[in-house]
């Protein structure tokens, strides 16, 4: 059986053990299902994490770029500011497809966890009702009905095992389709993690360089009274300030 199944789960195991030996024969299923039956509180506290981490996403990063962008409106008068809050856009709608992915992630585990649950439920209920049934069959083999009864636990035994045989498949083919979901969520993660710049956007930074020589601003000072080198044809721009106007105007 999984490690740490829940209680449902190994009473099941133990429940459908004690039918084999009261009814003399083996259920050709009850390997599977004890492989199948495993830590569904362990899933789902995979699932919160993940779930916690979209949380996370959707909060902080959020409030950081709003202030970013509200102080960057409010001082910043250049033509980059608008550069900059493109950027800022651009990162914020990449965010948001990370946060979906997480969520989505964390969602469909959550469903696993939930499945594995309900199936070591159902399995107790089927079989303690199993094991009843078969316990007063075998008292019916020590009474003149006792050929019958024989017959009937062998019948009862193999409709127990299309059932248990149903019941995996299936829950292999949910847990195939959500393999499917989840392979190509964590493949979307993956591509995210791993992109590159192509283009002209492909830029060798440890090689870069800026020359700003012909940046005033970057300019050894000249004279003093004169202003510096190369500032022909210069927009000189001051710092926006809040002060008042002068008086009339």
């Amino acid at each position: 059986m999984g490690k740490h199944a829940g209680a449902p789960a190994v009473e099941a195991i133990g429940n459908l053990k004690r039918v084999q030996i009261l009814a003399g024969m083996g259920l050709l299923t009850l390997t599977l299902v004890e492989n199948m039956l495993i830590d569904d509180e362990a899933i789902i506290h995979a699932a919160n994490n993940w779930l916690a981490v979209a949380r996370e996403l959707d909060g902080g990063p959020k409030r950081m770029l709003a202030l970013m962008l509200a102080e960057s409106r409010d001082t910043w008068i250049a033509d980059d500011q608008t550069a900059f809050e493109d950027a800022v856009v651009t990162f914020q709608s990449k965010l948001e497809v990370l946060r979906g992915m997480v969520t989505d992630t964390g969602g469909l585990l959550d469903e696993i966890g939930a499945t594995f649950r309900d199936f070591g439920w159902a399995m107790f209920v089927f079989s303690g009702t199993l094991l009843a049934t078969t316990a007063s069959a075998a008292v019916l083999r020590f009474t003149p009905a006792g050929a019958q009864a024989q017959l009937f636990m062998r019948v009862l035994i193999q409709t127990a095992d299309k059932i248990l045989a149903a019941w995996g498949k299936a829950l292999l083919a949910y847990l195939g389709g959500a393999a499917f979901i989840l392979g190509y969520l964590w493949r979307k993660e993956m591509q995210m993690r791993n992109v590159e710049p192509t283009g002209v956007a492909a830029i060798d930074f440890k090689k870069a360089t800026i020359n700003v020589d012909r940046n005033p601003t970057f300019s050894k000072p000249g004279k003093p009274g004169t202003l510096p080198p190369s500032t022909a044809g210069f927009d000189w721009i001051a710092p926006k300030r809040d002060v008042p106007l002068p008086y009339g105007q």
